[in-house]
Parts: C-alpha cells; sequence; structure tokens
C-alpha cells in the first residue's frame, strides 16, 4: 500500500472529542503542586494469530504523534511516522471491551473473529494520561476472512503479516516502531497460548 502523506503542520490544540487537557492543583508533603494532564479513553487490542499462514497479523499506519518526535528528534527512518500495531481501538461506543475488540478487528483486518480471550488489562500513559488498555487474543484462518478490513471512513490501515518463527526478531528490531502492548502480548502468546 503506498500511502502519500504531504501538506504537514502542527497547530495548536483548540478542541478534540478524543483528548481533553487539564491541571491538577494538589499539595503532598506540604507542597503545592501542579501536573499537566490529558483525560483520554480506555482502549482495548488485540493480537491475532493465524493458523494457516502460522503468522501474526499486524496493522500498519501513520501516526502524526510519531512522525513529530522523529522529526523533532531529527531522528532517521525508512518510514517516517509508521507504526506496526495490534488491532486496536477505543471505547466511544458503550460496547464492552469484548464487542469493542471484535469490531475493530473487523473493521482493521476484514477477519470476522468469532473467539477473543483477554490476557489482562494495564495503565498506559501514567505520566499524563492514565487510561487503562484491554489486551485480549484471538486465533484466525482464511475462512473468517469477510472484507479487505483496512479501516472505515478515511482511515488508511495496511495488513502486515509476520511469521511465527520470526515474530522474536520483529520485537527487538527497533526499526520498525511499535509500541510495549505489542511485545508483551506477543510474548505473553508464544508462552502461554496453544495454536
Amino acid at each position: 500500500m503506498d500511502t502519500i502523506i504531504k501538506n504537514l503542520k502542527i497547530v495548536p490544540l483548540e478542541k478534540s472529542k478524543f483528548v481533553k487537557p487539564f491541571s491538577i492543583l494538589y499539595t503532598q508533603d506540604g507542597k503545592e503542586k501542579k501536573w499537566d494532564c490529558v483525560e483520554a479513553h480506555d482502549s482495548v487490542s488485540c493480537v491475532m494469530y493465524h493458523k494457516e499462514f502460522d503468522s501474526f497479523l499486524f496493522v500498519k499506519q501513520f501516526r502524526p504523534s510519531l512522525w513529530y518526535y522523529q522529526k523533532k528528534n531529527d531522528i532517521c527512518s525508512d518510514e517516517p511516522g509508521f507504526t506496526y500495531e495490534l488491532c486496536a481501538g477505543i471505547l466511544d461506543k458503550g460496547l464492552s471491551p469484548e464487542d469493542t475488540v471484535v469490531e475493530e478487528i473487523l473493521e482493521e483486518t476484514g477477519y470476522e473473529a468469532t473467539v477473543v480471550k483477554k490476557i489482562t488489562s494495564s495503565y498506559t500513559a501514567l505520566g499524563f494520561g492514565a487510561n487503562r488498555q484491554t489486551v485480549f487474543y484471538t486465533i484466525i484462518d482464511e475462512s473468517m476472512k469477510k472484507t479487505a478490513g483496512g479501516g472505515v471512513d478515511d482511515e488508511r490501515i495496511e495488513l502486515v503479516f509476520v511469521k511465527k518463527d520470526e515474530i522474536l526478531e520483529f520485537i527487538y528490531d527497533e526499526t520498525k516502531v511499535k509500541a510495549p502492548n505489542l511485545q508483551f502480548a506477543l510474548l505473553w502468546f508464544l508462552q502461554n497460548a496453544k495454536v
């Protein structure tokens, strides 16, 4: 999938339906303090193992905040701003975490997951946001493929399969940007899932 990114501009955040910045004032050990925070939605993610391909399925997409970080810090990359991620989404529709992750899997990858199992949940962005993410896993095959995937509306998501016997190399490959939840979920899967 060829993606062309142009006309990137940095502008002040005026209003967002996804994040709400605020400050907390408090007293700790007799000292007045202030901490800047961002309120964000809780989320779900899912490690997906394709049993016929003996591969894990990830989504690859452009993340403007990563592009900004790489440019600001002069970090060279073959794919500036692009990440390899677990299929994921925010809890913003009033659905359960399980129903949300099943919906996200279909939208992003085109697979209709029949069973998702919870691995665990943890808190992310503790320094400024403190939202909770629940991580799942599922096993898929080609009989579950219903659409091309790629996201909804103007999302542009590429599907990436990585062979199981290459996954440890992938986990530690710093040229492919990924979040710690992906690395954790894969290591958990390799140690615990029965496939």
